[in-house]
């Protein structure tokens, strides 16, 4: 063995040393290395004196058999303390398992803590507060959470558990009072603070309500001063969560919450987005409604509308179900509004427009209810003032007030279905329809026949007008002033083989979507929107198209 290997050896060794476990006693080992050392002396001192010319290879193997040694009791001094610390020490529980059960019992003692500030905010007993659904729900979460996320391996897993768990333990108030951690919200934030006020807000609403049961009589004759104790603090609970005390028509008391502009409101709140106070306008008015009628007058139901109609154009979690229930009240409770109700008619006994209906329309038509509706009711005051009659109120459909709000947002594209729409293939058959038809126009250039034509023919004409570059027939399928935002790309194809289907909506504004081929949407775009109007003598025209 040459120097480096030895070298080498040494190094190797001092590593293997280096890697072992800090469990042993280092004065113990040399102590026993000493021992043996001392024991190999001797035995080498019996031993014959060997000639000089073998002097130098034996200090090498004395060194190396000395490594070897220490090699050897290092390893089996190991070992042995290895066998007694497991014979003499009872296994204890591993780390991760014990930091878990540390950050269990962390979360767990924080969220009792915390629950029982909501008993006491909410002035119930413990058996109250177990029944609410949303305390069962944060429990279900707690034990959920703790059973599944602990056992990340992620530093952050504890204190991720710790805000899942806490975020459903939430009150009104509690909801409401994160605004002021912000200064101004973006939508976003705010849309979050509506998710928390909405986890118990209609439970609180409805418990709190059924506590003044007893005390009907009582509410209705008894002066607020005279109170019972026990009256007043459920009243206090309430107020506490921005629950106003109302009565209904049938005379019977409840509680409704209003944290945006009611009694208790608190002066933050207009930090939130003005966007989401939709959401919260419709928790505090609920349906607006009833089988056959309206809930609320109808001035009030107009002004609950305005401020759902914010959000609605704000066009924000459009397919959040939040979302969708407010898309449906406001479509449905417009055409109950226009078309009249039995305690808001807009025809009177005699057949003409009711007076006050009218006066309605010309509010709506002001701005003083909204953008959306403006124009259509403005449409209605005047074909009632000419006729005693309104074709666009005959025809109106809870779709078309969602048309409409669409065109007021300026919508180019994602809100065609199908069940709305009659479909038709563009097959080379439809095409040649479609050439027909030009064919029979041009021989006189008679504009009966394009006044005879639905919506979806016409618009299907004027795409074949643009491949044959024939813009005189494109100008007369057009309205006056008419926006085309379409691309130039479109307005020199030459082939209708570039679109896969055509899809027409038959309502007051009825709307084409000429759809594209898969293959060819990279190119010319997903579809184009081809809406409609009618022209004074009646016959459709074409008012605007959307790429």
């Amino acid at each position: 063995m040459d120097d480096k290997q030895f070298d080498k050896r040494m190094a190797l060794l001092k590593k293997s040393y280096d890697r072992m476990e800090q469990q042993l006693n280092p004065a113990d080992v040399f102590k026993q290395i000493e021992e043996e050392e001392a024991l190999a002396k001797q035995t080498i001192a019996t031993q014959k004196k060997p000639s000089p010319k073998w002097q130098k290879p034996a200090v090498w193997l004395a060194s190396i058999a000395s490594v070897l040694l220490v090699g050897l009791l290092v390893t089996l001094y190991t070992m042995k303390q290895q066998e007694n610390t497991q014979t003499e020490v009872p296994q204890s529980i591993p780390v991760k398992e014990a930091e878990e059960e540390d950050a269990a019992d962390y979360i767990t003692k924080k969220y009792n803590s915390r629950k029982e500030d909501i008993r006491r905010e909410l002035k119930v007993s413990k058996d109250e507060l177990q029944a609410f659904e949303f305390i069962q729900t944060a429990d279900t979460m707690l034990d959920f959470y703790i059973a599944n996320n602990l056992h990340s391996s992620s530093s952050d897993s504890a204190q991720n558990v710790e805000e899942y768990v806490l975020y459903y333990l939430m009150t009104p108030k509690r909801a409401i009072e994160t605004i002021k951690s912000y200064e101004n919200l973006t939508f976003d934030e705010s849309y979050e603070v509506y998710n928390q006020y909405v986890i118990s807000v209609e439970e609180l609403e409805n418990f709190y309500s059924k506590l003044l049961e007893p005390y009907k009589s009582l509410l209705k004759k008894a002066d607020e001063k005279q109170y019972p104790s026990d009256l007043k603090a459920i009243i206090e609970a309430a107020n506490n969560q921005y629950m106003e005390l109302k009565m209904d028509d049938k005379g019977s008391f409840y509680f409704k919450a209003n944290p945006i502009d009611g009694e208790f409101a608190p002066a933050y709140i207009n930090q939130l987005h003005p966007d989401v106070f939709g959401y919260f306008e419709y928790l505090k008015m609920g349906y607006l409604l009833l089988v056959d009628d309206l809930r609320y007058s109808r001035e009030e139901t107009a002004k609950s509308l305005k401020v759902m109609e914010r959000t609605l154009l704000a066009d924000v979690n459009a397919g959040s179900p939040n979302y969708k229930l407010l898309q449906e009240t406001f479509k449905n409770t417009w055409v109950a509004l226009l078309q009249g109700t039995k305690q808001y008619p807009a025809l009177a006994e005699d057949g003409q427009p009711d007076k006050k209906y009218l006066t309605f329309l010309q509010e709506v038509a002001a701005g003083k209810y909204g953008e959306v509706m403006k124009r259509t009711s403005a449409n209605i005051s005047e074909e009632f003032q000419q006729t005693n009659h309104s074709e666009t109120l005959s025809q109106l459909a809870s779709y078309d007030i969602w048309t409409i709000l669409l065109q007021t947002r300026e919508e180019t594209a994602g809100y065609i279905n199908d069940s709305d729409f009659s479909i038709v293939d563009m097959s080379d058959a439809r095409i040649e329809q479609i050439k027909g038809i030009y064919e029979q126009y041009k021989q006189n250039n008679d504009v009966a026949i394009l006044n005879q034509l639905r919506p979806i023919n016409i618009a299907a004409l004027y795409l074949y007008a643009i491949t044959i570059g024939d813009e005189s027939l494109q100008n007369t399928l057009l309205m006056p002033n008419s926006e085309l935002n379409i691309s130039l790309l479109l307005q020199t194809m030459k082939d209708l083989n570039i679109f896969s289907q055509l899809g027409e909506y038959d309502g007051i504004y009825p709307i084409v979507a000429a759809r594209v081929a898969v293959n060819k949407q990279d190119q010319y775009g997903r579809q184009f929107l081809i809406k409609f109007s009618k022209q004074e003598g009646g016959y459709y025209r074409i008012t605007e198209i959307i790429d």
